[in-house]
């Protein structure tokens, strides 16, 4: 009996030892050098969002080469941001069941598996599956990109890590187009592919120096039939919102929208009675939430296709060079990148409500006047100058709501909050592009003037829409309150 009792006070002994060792190692993880070990991690998300918009200015040369419409070309980056918000809910698991560096390499190496096919692809049905793969890895880096984040900053220095966050996410894609007009002068579309490869690879060498595993992993299970409802809801309704224009398909567009709404609908009812789900929909209780979601959804829709819709009007209409149509929309990134630093101080002082009415009123403004402005004819000067008002709007707007949304949400539910605030905004970033070339296609079509001048009447209805939309976003974000969210009490009760 003696021995034994000593035994067990041994065993105590040394489970506290470890305890209290292990609680070091995570400490000095967690302060020591922290940019460091995320560098591998903001390159990576970086080339991610650079990949979401760099397209966009290539898109009428690869239209070209492929020998495809618009209404095919435009999937080129509608999978990508689709693929991004179907697999954001099972990243939100996988972050916690994986360690860090695992996930990191499995996430790396399929934007890069996808990269090198779309690459080397010789059609489009290549091209296509290499950005559906692009997708998977992207939708698996932002969460882990973020959590990875607030796991390793401390507090006191968590302002400046958000904000890295914040530029990662905003700026890439704002100087994907721009930088693609750039390198797509005299050489192929190929050429974007090629470029990120060496990096991302070399990428994958920085994480295995320095990327380090940190925080818990838990042992639940990732619900399969969850992620099934989601795979097969989202795709379906986006492939019948995007049918209605395309050529052949317009009869599969509403059973395809049907079976989207009904996987959609069988989804979000799974969620509810899972103990650990993959997207917790109790946050829509909370009204700051839910509203900021309204507007996330219509800033990323409105973002998403003028980015998309601007250089297939500056080269097919006006006939722009891809260098001069990247010109044509650097200031207004670098403007994004400059106003989102300044709205994420000026909401500390002022709130979301005012900053927000104010930037969609220019966000508004500044569509209305392209819709005027979409002629044969259009200066450039005009161009670049109303795109840059518009993208001085949209980041007054990305920051501050983000933080509204993250400022009614109980304590316990933050990190149900990320995901789905990524899954929202990338779905509708999908959207705008199926939706709007499934508008801009008939209109073009059925045209009776010549080329290019339907093409100018199908891109001026699209801009009428993205208006519209904009101005919509104007009148939800007139019943935000205070300076603050004010969705749920401390005990997470609705309002």
């Amino acid at each position: 009996m003696t021995i034994t009792a000593q035994t067990a006070g041994d065993n105590g002994e040394g489970e506290r030892f470890a305890e209290e060792e292990g609680t070091k190692r995570n400490r000095k993880t967690r302060f020591a050098r922290p940019g460091w070990i995320v560098a591998s991690l903001i390159v990576a998300n970086f080339l991610a969002q650079l990949m979401q918009t760099m397209l966009n200015t290539a898109l009428p040369q690869m239209m070209f080469d492929l020998g495809i419409r618009a209404d095919r070309g435009q999937w080129l980056i509608t999978v990508y941001l689709l693929v991004t918000s179907i697999v954001v809910p099972a990243a939100g698991f996988l972050v916690g069941r994986f360690s860090t560096r695992a996930l990191f390499f499995a996430s790396g190496g399929a934007f890069i598996a996808g990269t090198l096919l779309a690459a080397v692809s010789s059609g489009y049905a290549p091209l296509l599956a290499g950005r559906l793969i692009q997708g998977v890895g992207a939708g698996l880096l932002m969460p882990l990109f973020q959590t990875t984040i607030l796991r390793v900053f401390p507090k006191e220095k968590m302002g400046a890590a958000m904000g890295i966050v914040g530029l990662v996410m905003g700026l890439a894609p704002a100087l994907g187009p721009v930088l693609s007009g750039f390198a797509l002068e005299d050489r192929s579309w190929r050429i974007l592919f090629y470029g990120v490869l060496p990096i991302a690879a070399a990428n994958l060498l920085l994480a295995y120096l320095t990327l380090k595993n940190v925080g818990e992993r838990s042992s639940a299970k990732l619900d399969l039939l969850s992620l099934l409802y989601s795979s097969v809801g989202f795709s379906s309704l986006l492939y019948g919102l995007g049918s209605f224009g395309g050529s052949g398909t317009a009869g599969y567009a509403l059973p395809a929208i049907a079976a989207g709404a009904t996987g959609v609908t069988l989804f979000v009812r799974r969620q509810s009675r899972l103990a650990e789900p993959l997207l917790d929909f109790g946050l829509m209780r909370s009204r700051s939430f839910r509203l900021a979601s309204w507007i996330g959804a219509i800033l990323f829709f409105v973002m998403i296709g003028t980015e998309l819709f601007l250089p297939l009007y500056a080269q097919n209409v006006v006939g722009l060079t891809p260098r001069d149509s990247g010109l044509m929309l650097l200031p207004g990134a670098l403007l994004f990148g400059l106003s989102g630093v300044v709205s994420g101080r000026l909401y500390d002082r002022f709130g979301a409500a005012l900053l927000t009415r104010l930037a969609f009123g220019a966000i508004a403004a500044a569509l209305l006047l392209l819709t005027c402005s979409i002629r044969l004819d259009a200066p450039p000067w005009l161009l670049t100058s109303l795109f840059a008002l518009f993208m001085v709007g949209v980041g007054f707007v990305m920051s501050p709501i983000t933080a509204y949304a993250m400022s009614g949400i109980p304590a316990e539910q933050i990190r149900h909050a990320s995901p789905m605030t990524i899954m929202i905004r990338s779905f509708s970033g999908a959207a705008s592009g199926a939706v709007l070339v499934a508008v801009a296609t008939p209109v073009t079509d059925l045209s009776a003037l010549p080329v290019p001048e339907n093409t100018r009447i199908g891109i001026t209805a699209v801009f009428g829409i993205l208006t519209a939309c904009a101005a919509a976003g104007l009148a939800v974000s007139l019943r935000l309150e205070g300076r603050r969210g004010r969705g749920q009490g401390a005990a997470g009760s609705p309002e």
